[in-house]
């Protein structure tokens, strides 16, 4: 898959305009770290480490604000918003580590912190918003920057979305067809453009016509006919992105790139290197947040015992990654001998088969409210009881973030493309849990793990993690 350069040229000359900045705001100061020609003393200093970390840090502040999309790029309130905030959360990480790091400039010279802060902002300001901007404008104009793009289907709102591209070309994209099953080859499908070819060439498509971004916009279809399409697009070389309602509840809860005001999902193939990053990485973070969590858990054990009859752990056979069965480990939130498990069954593949799903602001959760204790309704509202999940993480049966783990009596009424969230490992948060948690229909949380199966990422998953620790604080969801 090609990287859009554009990502590459803003994150280089932001990275070299946050290191100036923080060298300018020093200077303005009176702090300098080279003496004379004493340059080569200087690189060696923990300062010169740290700035050019911190620069790099930064980056990923700007990515978490979104200011590597595209349409985010190209606008003026948007962009000028993300990048305050930015600003702000990098002058706080500063403030934050000058408890940690005893550096006499952080220490000695606070003002120039906010110097750096103002010194960024104008100059990253200035120079996407005066240089980038129009130079970007001005360039795909003159179709001297180009991606060559396909559109994956001829609906309606792809021949909106060939008009929009044809008259106002700001995102240096060109058309190159369409590829629809309902054309032959070489017909005109909208205007001057013309049909690619069926959905089943799409390699040989993208590969004889130098395609670099597939548009999926098919409409009036089956979602297992739907991801058909991306897997096969997927096994290319050019990046793919969905434009189809069925990814609305991606858009509303995950900020996602678009073009004209389309939104847009991005599906990619998984990568083996981020897979075995996140095996290190949950081994990792699970040993050490069970040695943290081992007075607490003793605590909740305590308290759990002598407030219900029952053990502590609820042992319950999930399904994990292709299906395999394990026992997963959670607190005891609920009364021995409740409601059975063959009527919480039956509910639940009611709830799939016929529940509303799509835009439907239910729950994926059935519980029988009476059944659960006192101590037992805390617990499940913070996920506290979810704790023990560590335990399975740290065997190999979950990760630390991936879609939910499922139930054997779900699987029976899972639709065939829903059975495609089985192909990662399940995990104890997710974007589903950070995003809609209890307030989704079925069809959405589905949506919103294949969503992450197709773009896991290191990144991903660090935001996902940091994002479920406001969610258990105040109890947001939970049942």
């Amino acid at each position: 898959m090609r990287y859009p350069r554009y990502k590459i040229v803003l994150a280089f000359f932001d990275f070299v305009l946050v290191r100036l900045s923080l060298s300018a705001a020093l200077q303005v100061r009176g702090v300098s770290f080279v003496h004379g020609d004493r340059w080569s003393a200087y690189v060696w200093s923990p300062e010169f480490y740290f700035f050019f970390l911190y620069s790099l840090f930064v980056l990923l502040i700007f990515k978490y604000h979104n200011l590597y999309k595209i349409n985010i790029a190209l606008s003026r309130a948007s962009q000028l918003t993300a990048l305050v905030f930015s600003s702000i959360y990098s002058v706080l990480g500063i403030a934050v580590l000058s408890y940690f790091i005893r550096s006499a400039w952080i220490i000695d010279s606070r003002l120039a912190v906010i110097y750096f802060g103002l010194f960024s902002l104008v100059s990253i300001g200035g120079y996407r918003l005066f240089i980038f901007k129009p130079l970007y404008a001005f360039l795909s104009r003159k179709r001297l920057i180009r991606r060559r793009l396909a559109l994956v289907g001829a609906s309606v709102a792809a021949k909106n979305l060939a008009i929009q591209m044809f008259v106002e070309n700001v995102y240096g994209l060109q058309l190159a067809g369409f590829i629809d099953n309902n054309y032959v080859a070489g017909e005109r499908v909208f205007e001057q453009y013309t049909n690619l070819g069926r959905f089943s060439d799409i390699p040989e498509i993208v590969e004889r016509d130098g395609i670099d971004e597939l548009v999926i916009t098919v409409a009036d279809v089956e979602p297992e006919e739907l991801f058909g399409i991306i897997d096969l697009c997927k096994k290319t070389r050019a990046e793919v992105k969905v434009a189809s309602t069925l990814f609305e509840i991606v858009h509303k809860k995950n900020p996602t790139e678009s073009y004209y005001d389309v939104p847009l999902a991005r599906m990619r193939e998984r990568s083996n290197g981020v897979l075995v990053f996140k095996r290190i990485f949950d081994l990792c973070a699970s040993a050490t947040g069970l040695i943290i969590l081992a007075l607490p858990f003793l605590v909740i054990a305590v308290v759990i015992k002598v407030t219900s009859r029952g053990p502590v752990l609820h042992r319950q056979v999930r399904l994990g990654m292709n299906g395999k069965p394990f026992i997963l480990y959670k607190f005891r939130s609920m009364r021995q001998g409740s409601e059975s498990a063959g009527d919480r069954a039956r509910k639940m593949r009611d709830f799939i088969r016929n529940g509303p799903n799509r835009g439907y602001e239910g729950t994926t959760k059935i519980v029988d409210e009476e059944s659960i204790t006192p101590f037992g309704r805390l617990i499940r509202k913070t996920s506290i009881d979810e704790l023990p999940q560590l335990f399975n993480v740290l065997k190999g049966d979950m990760s630390l973030v991936g879609p939910r783990p499922c139930l054997p009596y779900e699987l029976e009424a899972y639709a065939e493309w829903h059975k495609r969230r089985l192909s990662a490992k399940p995990g104890c948060t997710g974007l589903w849990q950070v995003s809609s948690r209890s307030f989704s229909g079925f069809d959405d949380m589905v949506i919103l793990d294949l969503y992450y199966v197709d773009n896991q990422s290191a990144w991903l998953d660090l935001v996902l993690i940091l994002k479920t620790i406001p969610v258990m604080v105040f109890a947001r969801g939970g049942k």
